[in-house]
């Protein structure tokens, strides 16, 4: 697996120079944003506000939490997309993503 490659729970493969998560001979192209959460969690960041710095505050975009929210329920539509339960990705009060 090359660097930009990641494997996620063991059965998932994030392309990032493709932008596409692959699982099962199924493939998707996903967004930059959905990319980067997904790397964020890969470095072990959960807490909302972590999440928000690193996808958006980086590149010096401030964003509600509704554009937080509305990128964890895209994730969840693209793992449903490449046969995946979308609702691997929970949500915990106090704790954040998981």
């Amino acid at each position: 697996m090359s660097q930009n490659n990641y494997l996620i729970d063991k059965r998932v493969i994030l392309d990032c120079e493709r932008m596409t998560l692959s699982c099962a001979g199924e493939s998707i192209t996903i967004s930059e944003s959905e990319r980067s959460l997904l790397i964020a969690f890969h470095e072990g960041l959960f807490k909302k506000d972590d999440l928000i710095n690193y996808v958006w505050g980086r590149k010096g975009v401030v964003v509600s939490d509704a554009s937080y929210y509305k990128l964890i329920n895209q994730l969840r539509g693209s793992f449903d997309k490449i046969g995946l339960k979308g609702a691997s990705v929970v949500t915990r009060p106090r704790v954040g993503v998981l």
